[in-house]
């Protein structure tokens, strides 16, 4: 298992900067955030494991040309231009290639793809216009018109999250999804804060342990498919209650991104319950994704979180080899 950190490579960032500041809190390497469509020709590929590809989390609408709802959100043609990288489903599609590609040029083992759909107005009333399965079976067709922009050696982890598409993970829609995508290399992207976001009953780091470890165990085989993990702690649902149905005036990307920061904390665990989580879904890499409370690398949060994971660890034999390792 390779221990990992969310980073979006800068303009002043050197090879020697990144593998330093990963040396130093005993990663193995970044998941880089690559959101563009080109080539930045920026340092860090040494230490790339994985990436971040772009997220649109307002889509459907505009796939199956819903005009009257994906005008709502978008009611100019430089607005659309702007989100999608073009007018039509087509040019997005070759925005979403570009991303690709530009992805693969920093030779990673694996990217990220979001599995999820939800118009601005949905985050707050949770009333939504497409089921788990109708998301999913976009996403899969989608996938199909572009996957062949990546090379077939890197994996494509598609990862969860509180809004209709993943979402909770459960069984039948993940085995759903998947014989919909009909193999290749492909596999989950366990986040677990997305995933706790989805229990707004969730009171402590324990609760939050139990119910995704419980997710994880009535996955039965299909638990195999979850390689890559997103770790923090989001611990959120007395805001989900009072927010609901509580539609700001005027929803401004201000508004929106504090409203979804409040519900998707990404803060750091503090207890064995990170162990416990990592534990029961084994995968091959885990992000360290969290934030901080001013800029910079929250290395003080992925301190107390690793230190967590090692609290459960040495606790369990199954992973005291991992630990002895990892403190060389």
């Amino acid at each position: 298992m390779k221990q990992l950190m969310s980073y979006y490579v800068m303009d002043d960032d050197t090879d020697e900067k990144i593998r330093e500041m990963t040396d130093n809190l005993g990663l193995d390497g970044i998941e880089s955030l690559v959101y563009g469509t080109k080539s930045r020709d920026l340092p860090g590929k040494e230490s790339t494991i994985g990436c971040h590809l772009n997220y649109w989390p307002d889509w459907m609408n505009f796939w199956l040309g819903k005009r009257e709802l994906f005008e709502e959100e978008f009611p100019t043609r430089d607005s659309l231009i702007s989100y999608y990288g073009g007018e039509t489903p087509e040019e997005w599609l070759e925005t979403i290639r570009g991303n690709l590609r530009a992805a693969a040029r920093e030779e990673p083992k694996y990217v990220v793809w979001h599995v999820a759909d939800c118009m601005a107005r949905e985050a707050w009333t949770g009333k939504f216009h497409y089921t788990d399965k109708e998301v999913l079976f976009e996403t899969a067709r989608i996938y199909s018109l572009v996957k062949n922009a990546l090379p077939s050696n890197v994996t494509v982890l598609f990862e969860n999250i509180f809004w209709p598409g993943l979402n909770a993970l459960s069984p039948e829609n993940v085995d759903y999804f998947f014989s919909l995508l009909g193999g290749g290399n492909v596999g989950l992207l366990l986040d677990t804060g997305h995933l706790m976001n989805t229990n707004p009953d969730i009171r402590d780091e324990k609760d939050g342990a139990d119910y995704v470890t419980k997710v994880i165990k009535n996955l039965g085989s299909m638990k195999d498919l979850i390689l890559g993990m997103h770790l923090s702690c989001s611990i959120s649902g007395e805001y989900r209650k009072r927010a609901a149905g509580n539609i700001p005036a005027e929803i401004t990307p201000e508004v929106i991104s504090r409203h979804i920061s409040s519900i998707d904390r990404h803060e750091p665990f503090r207890t064995e319950a990170a162990a416990r989580i990592v534990e029961a879904a084994e995968p091959s890499y885990v992000t360290h994704e969290l934030f901080c409370k001013g800029p910079g690398i929250p290395e003080e949060e992925i301190k107390i979180q690793m230190n967590a994971m090692k609290k459960g660890y040495n606790s369990c034999n199954r992973f005291s080899l991992f630990v002895a390792y990892r403190e060389k």
